[in-house]
């Protein structure tokens, strides 16, 4: 091979390499067991030139705490090298629902525009109730441990301002109790997530708006994968459909409210601001 050809060969190879822009990133509050996340996953999955990780980094710690607590996330940019390795013979690889999207600062100022991330949301009573049930049914820890549990308690829990708003007491065994008002205060979050920027799409509106799902995937990619009919169809018949380790929950935000006993009621007046209501409001949610 001649010199010139050979040095116009090794900087393209070094080009394709370099690049982070078949990666992309879907943020969201937490996988939870909600089968619409999953659904999500599975769907972008579909397409062989997919590759889409489902809460990985979320997942790991709880079975591998000598590498990092719960609290902690891999460093976003050598993540993001990572994704784009592993993923190189693909038109795209993500990783979907390990990241919030307050946490995306550096993968935005290193590749402002050139790795997309889009932020699932889900209707906040419907989220409440899958974040409750996930704690309670141990965080499906398949070895029964009680680690992770042990840590929402002790770390992610402001206990201080509980117990300040006089609301029902409750000690470790009460997970239902403490876990209703962690996730009631996470619900606040909603407002720095949207002063981000980034992309929000409720998850209701994409289950049943093929449309819309297709726009999505078509971001996430950069326009380099498109979704078919048959492939559409395929993945929207699943949307009713409980996988494999699933249970059915009952997730309708009117049903679950008037389920609600009063001290839920009494948490919710007193924990969540008015400025998260209006900006579930803005997002189309009616509560």
């Amino acid at each position: 091979m001649k010199k010139g050809l050979a040095t116009e060969r090794s900087t393209e190879m070094k080009s394709i390499t370099n690049s982070v822009g078949h990666v992309f990133f879907v943020t969201s509050w937490g996988y939870a067991g909600d089968h619409w996340f999953s659904w999500f996953v599975k769907a972008l999955n579909s397409h062989p030139e997919i590759l889409c990780y489902l809460a990985n980094e979320g997942s790991r710690p709880k079975y591998f705490p000598e590498e990092r607590s719960r609290a902690e996330r891999p460093d976003l940019v050598r993540f993001c090298r990572f994704l784009a390795d592993i993923g190189m013979t693909y038109e795209a690889i993500g990783d979907c629902y390990s990241y919030r999207p307050t946490m995306m600062s550096p993968i935005r100022e290193k590749w402002e525009g050139l790795v997309p991330i889009v932020q699932l949301t889900r209707h906040p009573v419907a989220w409440l109730n899958f974040h409750v049930d996930w704690r309670s049914r141990n965080m499906r820890m398949l070895g029964g441990e009680w680690g992770p549990i042990q840590h929402e308690f002790d770390k992610a829990c402001n206990h201080d301002l509980f117990k300040s708003l006089d609301l029902l007491p409750y000690d470790l065994s009460d997970i239902e109790v403490w876990a209703t008002y962690q996730g009631m205060e996470r619900l606040n979050d909603v407002v720095a997530d949207l002063d981000t920027g980034i992309r929000h799409y409720p998850l209701e509106r994409v289950v049943f708006e093929p449309s819309l799902f297709r726009e999505i995937a078509g971001f996430l990619t950069s326009n380099r994968v498109t979704f078919d009919d048959e492939i559409l169809a395929r993945v929207y018949s699943h949307v009713w459909r409980t996988f494999r380790g699933e249970e059915r929950v009952d997730a309708n935000p009117k049903r679950l409210l008037a389920k609600w006993p009063e001290w839920k009621h009494i948490a919710f007046e007193k924990i969540v601001s008015k400025t998260t209501m209006k900006a579930f409001q803005s997002l189309g949610y009616v509560i």
